[in-house]
């Protein structure tokens, strides 16, 4: 029998498929499945992710087949024709990316031929199987922009001059990634300070016709165990190379270190990559000097336990331990991560933090990472909505870093890169702040001892005792 998860964050495939073809500018995904894999693609993961919209081509207008009993009996071939030729009237893209469900699937509907119909009446489409039993958001990601490659001559054509300064940047997935804009618009603002060209392929910041010059970049880059097929395929099949990264970088340091990597991948003047690194590594240490008052009246050197994403939080866990100096006890990890890059991940914390007490788990399921929580007695829990209720029965800290997080709005916020550190500071220092009331310079007088006058025995100040 199959095993049950309690709070599964990870959905599945045709879920992690949608949400990244419409946060392409200009495409429109065109499900073909049954009733409500849409909507619930929507509830259950964009409008959970910092509250997401619709968007363009998303949310309740997510052109969908719908798919009834009637084409599970007699296939939805016919459905799926119908569904192309109004949604290109209704919907206007660059181009159209048609995928299927599970029952689809199943039944074996021939959607290569209606995608062909559409490509002849000269639409840009293509197609990509994504049944949600075949994964989870992540293989929807991987699936998804390994299908555009794969069938990239229907979309455009490459312009077939390289770019010695250009990158790529893969395995920060929108929506999975709660900040995925902000990451993505922190990382390509610090590698465009060493003189080297991005496409980040998603979202606003990325450019129109981006992914018309994927082919033309001299480098990949990976944050993610998911995103590695992607740069593998691209190595092999247009002879771009890449290098692996577990995770984003967070602050100076981390961000500093990739730079310099990148640089020399690139061959980009040294002193240049120097010089930029050094303005910012100046510019951190004015924040957190003015930040450091409140480190030390507050006690945030804690111990702590972060959940979520490979490519979110390693970062941000080698962040609050060096520099910030706060104390790892627990690294949970959410995602489906094969085991190779789980043996990797633990060697390169060991490589980052030897001698760190810190447990790296690998666990999605809510229950068993509560019970987890509990039993290390921690000061300072970081992670998703799911894990704010651990938080809550211990009473301690609870700062939002990764997906779900359904009680706060996010556009341009991320953590990433050099003044993403900056964020992550005032969410952090917020947090705890706002756990403890105690610290608040004015109280009113319910919150405060009085005498039979009405005045009051102790001052509201804190940290004053008569």
């Amino acid at each position: 029998m199959g095993e049950t998860t309690a709070g599964n964050r990870n959905s599945c495939m045709l879920h992690g498929a949608v949400q990244t073809i419409k946060s392409i500018e200009g495409a429109v995904p065109i499900i073909h499945s049954t009733l409500g894999c849409g909507v619930q693609q929507y509830a259950g993961v964009s409008s959970l992710s910092g509250g997401g919209g619709s968007g363009w081509t998303g949310g309740l207008g997510l052109p969908s087949t719908n798919f009834l009993e009637r084409q599970v009996v007699f296939g939805g071939s016919s459905r799926l024709r119908e569904q192309l030729k109004n949604a290109v009237k209704i919907k206007e893209g660059d181009f159209y990316v048609v995928l299927t469900g599970c029952t689809p699937e199943l039944v074996g509907d021939d959607v290569p031929a209606m995608t062909k119909e559409l490509q002849e009446q000269q639409y840009k489409a293509i197609h990509v199987s994504t049944p949600g039993f075949k994964g989870s958001v992540h293989n929807g990601y991987t699936a998804v922009v390994t299908g555009i490659l794969r069938q990239f001559d229907k979309l455009a054509e490459p312009s077939g001059s390289k770019n010695g300064r250009l990158v790529n940047l893969f395995g920060i997935i929108p929506e999975q990634d709660v900040f995925w804009r902000g990451n993505l618009k922190g990382l390509k603002d610090s590698l465009e300070g060493i003189g080297a060209a991005v496409n980040v392929l998603f979202g606003p910041d990325a450019d129109k016709g981006e992914w018309a010059t994927l082919f033309d970049a001299a480098l990949n880059v990976s944050f993610s165990p998911h995103s590695l097929p992607i740069c593998e395929w691209l190595e092999r099949n247009a002879g771009i190379p890449y290098v692996h990264f577990d995770g984003y970088p967070v602050g100076a340091l981390q961000t500093g270190e990739w730079l310099r990597c990148i640089g020399k991948q690139l061959d980009l003047e040294q002193e240049a990559v120097e010089a930029w690194i050094s303005l910012k590594e100046q510019k951190e240490r004015h924040y957190i000097l003015h930040f450091l008052d409140a480190y030390y009246k507050y006690g945030f050197q804690k111990k702590f336990a972060l959940v979520g994403e490979s490519a979110s939080v390693l970062g941000i866990a080698r962040f609050l331990t060096d520099p910030l100096g706060l104390l790892p006890s627990l690294i949970v990890l959410t995602d489906d991560i094969p085991e190779p890059s789980r043996s990797a991940i633990i060697r390169q914390w060991e490589e980052w933090q030897p001698g760190s007490e810190a447990e790296i788990v690998f666990e999605s399921d809510a229950k068993i990472i509560e019970e987890l929580v509990l039993y290390k007695e921690i000061e300072l829990l970081l992670g998703s909505s799911i894990e704010r209720r651990a938080a809550e029965r211990t009473g301690i800290p609870f700062v939002p870093v990764s997906f779900p997080v359904s009680d706060r709005i996010v556009l341009t916020k991320g953590y990433a890169g050099f003044d993403g550190v900056f964020t992550l500071l005032e969410d952090l220092g917020s947090g705890i702040l706002g756990a403890d009331s105690g610290h608040l310079p004015y109280q009113t007088g319910a919150g405060s001892e009085q005498n039979e006058q009405g005045a009051s025995q102790k001052p509201a100040l804190s940290g004053i005792e008569n």
